[in-house]
């Protein structure tokens, strides 16, 4: 085929950007018949710097590139791709300027933006730094907690005959008692403030509380308390991966006020032995809120749990984010809703009740949603918990 013969992108193909310093690439008459060359974006595409096509079971999500001529301003005509030919594009185009990873195409070393727009798991978001979100009207803030979570490592193991040790081997017998004489004392539906504390010395005891969530099996169930005590509600996400299932329900109590150590004396006491006291108050339902609540789905022993809770703090972090110096924080957008997405998969040393974490929330109803799979999961990916999160905005 002669050049005469040729469109004006197939000689552009053939020839090779000359201004970009890309080298010849010939192209033959299948491969430009599969690319359908030739045809043109709409208005909207012309306006869109990165895009994502359509999705397509056969194909991988491809990232379109504009490029602008230099000196003159004018956008390079770009060109519809299907199926396999998507990376064949890719390469002649940009050189290989682009990396296929996971399942999408993203941008490689010649990265002009400042955020990625990704193609996940049926839901397409776009990754942004991470900064703050707001979590009420008056203020209140979703951040990161002021420090990272640090490993402990005491400085020397004491052994079995330290008197160090031998103490707080008693003063641990004794909480975990005081703990199971509440559960044996108190009726169903009561909590109660309590306090531990060793008669024989002058020291300040242990302020506890007893605060037994409510469970549920049947969501159902669950909906029907979370009216009753006006608690905010997990709506059951329309998307979860295969093979997880609603395993519990959780809905749990707090107290609007937490009593003063000597509040509690003179009331309800039990001797613990070895000069240990247990002395105890049932709180009043007044003094009873339920501000948070949470979905369990499970798959054998790994499991997502959803969680859903009220703030009124509006001085400091309404919501602080636990985080340790291994902790890959940033921002998402779905939709235009951002939320703050937590990674700390390769913490080996300390487990933060999360390996994949994603936190968003409604300001206007002082609402924080998140959304979290645990360490010993090693099966969900971020675009799982993204996908998740997606179907609950819906």
């Amino acid at each position: 085929m002669g050049k005469s013969e040729l469109t004006s992108e197939e000689r552009f193909l053939k020839d090779g950007d000359r201004s970009a310093n890309y080298l010849p690439v010939d192209v033959h008459d299948p491969v430009m018949k599969a690319l359908g060359l030739g045809g043109t974006l709409s208005a909207d595409e012309e306006q869109t710097t990165v895009q994502t096509l359509p999705p397509n079971e056969d194909a991988p999500n491809t990232m379109r590139r504009v490029e602008t001529e230099a000196g003159t301003g004018r956008r390079r005509k770009r060109i519809r791709v299907q199926g396999w030919v998507a990376a064949l594009l890719v390469v002649v185009l940009l050189g290989g300027g682009y990396a296929q990873y996971s399942g999408e195409v993203r941008q490689g070393a010649e990265a002009l933006f400042s955020s990625e727009v990704r193609q996940g798991a049926g839901a397409q978001y776009k990754v942004l730094p991470y900064k703050p979100l707001p979590a009420t009207a008056s203020g209140g803030m979703i951040e990161k907690a002021k420090e990272p979570l640090m490993p402990y490592t005491p400085e020397a193991q004491p052994g079995i005959e330290d008197e160090a040790y031998q103490e707080s081997k008693l003063y641990s017998q004794k909480y975990s008692k005081g703990h199971e004489l509440m559960k044996e004392l108190l009726l169903p539906g009561e909590y109660a403030t309590y306090v531990i504390a060793r008669e024989d010395r002058q020291e300040e005891g242990s302020l506890n509380m007893y605060l037994p969530p409510l469970t549920f099996k049947e969501y159902a169930a669950y909906k029907t308390s979370v009216e009753k005590h006006n608690t905010p509600i997990v709506k059951q996400p329309a998307y979860m991966p295969e093979g997880y299932v609603l395993d519990e329900a959780i809905i749990k109590p707090s107290f609007l006020k937490v009593p003063d150590e000597k509040q509690l004396e003179g009331g309800n006491a039990r001797d613990l032995g070895d000069n240990f006291r247990l002395t105890w108050r049932v709180e009043k339902a007044e003094n009873l809120v339920y501000q948070y609540s949470s979905l369990i789905y499970k798959k054998g022993e790994t499991q997502v749990r959803i969680g859903v809770s009220r703030v009124d703090d509006n001085s400091g972090p309404a919501y602080p984010l636990p985080w340790s110096e291994k902790t890959k924080v940033e921002n998402v957008e779905i939709g235009g809703k951002q939320l703050i997405y937590l990674d700390d998969s390769s913490n080996t040393e300390l487990d933060l009740g999360y390996k994949y974490k994603l936190v968003w929330s409604d300001p206007e109803a002082q609402i924080i949603y998140s959304v979290a799979v645990g360490q010993e999961n090693s099966e969900l990916t971020k675009d799982d918990i993204i996908r998740i999160a997606a179907s609950m905005m819906n």
